[in-house]
């Protein structure tokens, strides 16, 4: 379970424009000036204007923001389009300004064009885990699922002897099931374990059953061995999210309830989120 990203945006030639507007209406002012045109003074403010429009709707579209950019045809306008001390500069202002549009216009496709990366929730994490694990939940029925669920469901309510009936009773329905669901037989034996410790109030601190490595591909958690504090916390935690998947994938009668109890899952993820997003 990695991080992932929004989509990155197309390359686009629309940049090009920020310079050829400007610097193209800044052209026919010098040739209007040539002649002594008394408004020539506006074609280079026009493509001044219309360059930094062009800058701020191609800032928009990218995947990234550039607030800079965004602000550019309220710069222009302050800058070239309301009489001030600046604005006077005529043609040298323009030109510094086009030169400025234009190193902004390229920024922007360089820089604000690269994906942006975001934190997969731990939901998002949680119904992938569904997914990838969609051959197992296809050979467990609904009898069998129920029974799942309702292990599940027993042991967080702290009722750890139904637990332990509810998970014995799932794992003789694992006989019919070819082939046998060797990660979730594991599954049951490590939760029923456990509330068999919980029913006599101690903490099992070495535990009979564990996944296995073979086991690893079905296991939401999958951590390397440096990164394990607890070995024992975290089968039982992979055996909950194991046995939630399964119950919630193949009972529709817990369904609600069990929807209605996912956030204790999404809590038990959360708590490896860091190791999990890294």
């Amino acid at each position: 379970m990695t991080n992932t990203t929004t989509t990155p945006g197309t390359e686009s030639r629309l940049w090009i424009a920020v310079p050829a507007v400007s610097f193209l209406g800044i052209g026919i002012e010098l040739l209007l000036a040539s002649v002594a045109f008394p408004y020539a003074v506006w074609a280079g403010v026009a493509g001044c204007v219309i360059a930094s429009c062009i800058l701020c709707y191609h800032a928009y579209n990218k995947p990234r923001r550039d607030l800079v950019s965004l602000f550019t045809p309220l710069f222009a306008l302050l800058i070239l389009v309301i009489p001030n001390e600046i604005s006077s500069g005529g043609v040298i202002v323009q030109t510094v300004f086009a030169a400025t549009i234009t190193f902004l216009a390229v920024r922007v496709e360089k820089v604000f064009n690269a994906p942006k990366r975001q934190e997969k929730t731990m939901k998002q994490m949680l119904n992938e885990y569904i997914v990838r694990i969609e051959p197992l939940l296809a050979v467990v029925d609904e009898d069998t699922g129920h029974l799942v669920a309702q292990a599940l469901l027993t042991y967080k309510f702290g009722l750890y002897e139904n637990a332990m009936e509810k998970s014995t009773a799932a794992l003789a329905r694992l006989d019919a099931i070819t082939p046998r669901p060797g990660v979730l037989e594991r599954a049951l034996l490590i939760l029923r374990e456990r509330a068999g410790g919980f029913a006599e109030s101690r903490v099992t601190t070495d535990p009979k059953h564990v996944f296995t490595e073979e086991d690893y591909d079905s296991l939401a958690i999958r951590l390397s061995k440096d990164q394990v504090d607890d070995p024992t916390v975290l089968d039982l935690d992979n055996a909950l999210i194991l046995l939630y998947a399964v119950g919630i994938e193949t009972s529709p009668e817990d369904e609600q309830a069990l929807e209605e109890h996912q956030r204790f899952v999404i809590q038990i993820l959360e708590g490896y989120k860091e190791k999990l997003t890294a």
